[in-house]
């Protein structure tokens, strides 16, 4: 593991599209724990990688939901250009959705009488993604057939032999590894650390990225299908997994298809407070109700349950995700 640390900084503001709800976007509860961002109400702080180059980020809230500012610290080694702050800009501005314009969305919110307090509670919260397609793919891989407690295991282990331990603004924050880092891990290297099968998935896309099989800020400007072609040509990526990356990277609202069985057993409880339900009847009638907002109502519902659960205990909700 490489440790940095960065004490150079400097700042910039964001205006997001309003109405505008910070902690919502920037910290994901149903995400889980990870060494890789750190968040306390109104601050959020994670590691950007811009043309490979790592840099440390502290995003502040400075504004009002109608009324929307966030201000940006980036904090670096040596010094840093100009250009490269606007692209860390702009990095910001489409990982967290920040120019989204809701007014649709929110809307047909008001429509729902059952879940508009949930929907008001959250005005403004965006769909984010904290990171880039390959980070988000190798954090992909080592959530399947896997307890979230094996999964953090895992994460950390890999953190530890290949990320980057950044120390800036008094934090200590992980940035996972350049692809082509792994060129010279063999697979049994990686199934040493006891990560199974997931070792050969990691070793394959690690090796489409660094030959650059994928083009992302091309991808984002792609229609759905063509988007999803492009996602299916990595390793191990199938018609799900770039259904929920339309979603988490390219902020596709209307992708709500597929229901896993995991999913199945919580939309049943929050949908119809019954222990199971058809994961087709779940899906059409969401489809019907909010249409091309699917994904992103669904969003609201799944994110604010995981708020409940952290001053509550929702004994259901703990037997599904064990962590």
């Amino acid at each position: 593991m490489e440790t940095k640390t960065f004490k150079n900084k400097k700042e910039f503001f964001i205006s997001p599209s309003s109405p505008f709800h910070f902690d919502g976007t920037f910290h994901k509860p149903s995400h889980y724990p990870n060494k890789l961002s750190d968040w306390k109400s109104d601050r959020y702080w994670q590691t950007i990688r811009i043309s490979k180059r790592i840099f440390g980020v502290k995003i502040e809230n400075k504004g009002e939901t109608q009324k929307p500012k966030i201000k940006v610290s980036v904090f670096y080694d040596k010094n840093i250009s100009e250009d490269e702050l606007e692209k860390i800009k702009q990095e910001i501005i489409w990982r967290f959705d920040l120019n989204a314009d809701l007014k649709e969305f929110n809307n047909l919110a008001k429509s729902d009488k059952r879940f508009y307090p949930i929907f008001k509670k959250w005005l403004g919260m965006r769909n984010s993604s904290a990171h880039n397609l390959y980070e988000l793919l190798i954090i992909a891989v080592l959530l399947q057939n896997a307890t979230v407690r094996r999964t953090v295991q895992m994460t950390n282990v890999l953190l530890d032999n290949y990320g980057t331990k950044l120390k800036f603004d008094g934090k200590e924050i992980f940035a996972i590894w350049l692809p082509e880092k792994l060129n010279d891990v063999s697979e049994k290297e990686l199934r040493d650390l006891k990560i199974g099968y997931r070792a050969k998935f990691i070793k394959r896309l690690s090796q489409d990225f660094a030959e650059g099989k994928i083009d992302e800020p091309k991808l984002r400007t792609l229609d759905q299908e063509s988007a999803k072609k492009e996602m299916m040509k990595l390793y191990g990526v199938g018609p799900e997994t770039a259904r929920i990356l339309l979603f988490e990277v390219c902020h596709q609202y209307n992708t709500f298809d597929h229901i896993a069985p995991w999913q199945q057993k919580i939309y049943s409880r929050l949908f119809y407070e019954k222990p199971l339900v058809s994961a087709n009847k779940i899906r059409d009638n969401i489809k019907k109700q909010y249409g091309e907002y699917s994904m992103l109502a669904v969003h609201y519902i799944w994110e604010d349950i995981f708020w409940r659960r952290k001053h509550e205990k929702i004994d259901w909700l703990e037997k599904e995700i064990r962590l």
